[in-house]
């Protein structure tokens, strides 16, 4: 079998929306909308069998029942009934087998109670493993409290920082540039920071996504995962609020 690949689709202002394709078949991580999915489709000869939800904001689920109609594809997500055309639910423990690419689903609330991500680990044809984590995890950054508590977040991200540190991440949004003016503000002598910064504007000037990120850069990045324990993350995280 091929080395999968992911292909990044921006959506709405600041979306991220993922194929992961498999020879020619392809599943769709948090479509916000479905044109850019089916342009891309079509544009790399690709049937698109899964749509994978993260969570239930309207900016991850809203391209969920056009793809249907116009693909059939199987719509799999956290149970929510926010959620438009769920054919099937999961949870923590839970494995997928996308042609051979395993992926573990992982519970990673804080963003919202019923949170996933979906991990890709390393494997004989998966040379680097993988993160699809929705807005819990962003590149130097994390999602908003919205439903979630304090506790859950601090978990999740723990929970993320145990994965290889190679794996990499592609996360819901496009946030890497005031994230890392945020976490410079915090550790202003962190040189890994001051690189990432003009790497990351250097992207975005070329019109680039910053993402993906890794696990070993966040842990060196990222102050949500430096915190030292749940009340020097809540701290970070009402700060960063109000940035």
């Amino acid at each position: 079998m091929d080395e999968p690949r992911v292909i990044i689709i921006p959506a709405l202002s600041d979306n991220y929306m993922y194929l992961l394709v498999s020879g020619s078949r392809a599943a769709v991580i948090d479509p916000a909308e479905a044109a850019p999915v089916l342009e891309a489709l079509s544009r790399h000869d690709l049937t698109l069998e899964w749509i994978l939800n993260t969570h239930h904001h309207f900016d991850h689920v809203a391209g969920n029942e056009e793809l249907k109609r116009g693909t059939g594809a199987t719509i799999i997500s956290p149970e929510n009934a926010r959620i438009p055309g769920v054919d099937r639910t999961v949870g923590e423990g839970d494995t997928l087998d996308f042609h051979g690419i395993e992926i573990r689903v992982l519970a990673t609330p804080g963003h919202g109670r019923d949170d996933v991500s979906y991990f890709i680990p390393s494997s004989e044809t998966v040379s680097e493993s993988m993160l699809f984590c929705g807005d819990t995890l962003f590149v130097c950054g994390c999602g908003r409290l919205l439903e979630g508590t304090p506790d859950d977040m601090w978990a999740s991200l723990r929970k993320l920082t145990e994965l290889p540190d190679e794996t990499r991440i592609y996360c819901g949004h496009e946030y890497t540039e005031e994230n890392v003016r945020f976490a410079l503000g915090e550790e202003p002598g962190n040189e890994s920071l001051r690189n990432l910064l003009e790497e990351v504007r250097t992207r975005l000037r070329r019109g680039e996504p910053t993402v993906p990120s890794n696990i070993g850069m966040e842990k060196r990045t990222n102050p949500f995962l430096r915190a030292a324990d749940v009340r020097q993350f809540i701290r970070l995280r009402r700060k960063k609020d109000v940035f």
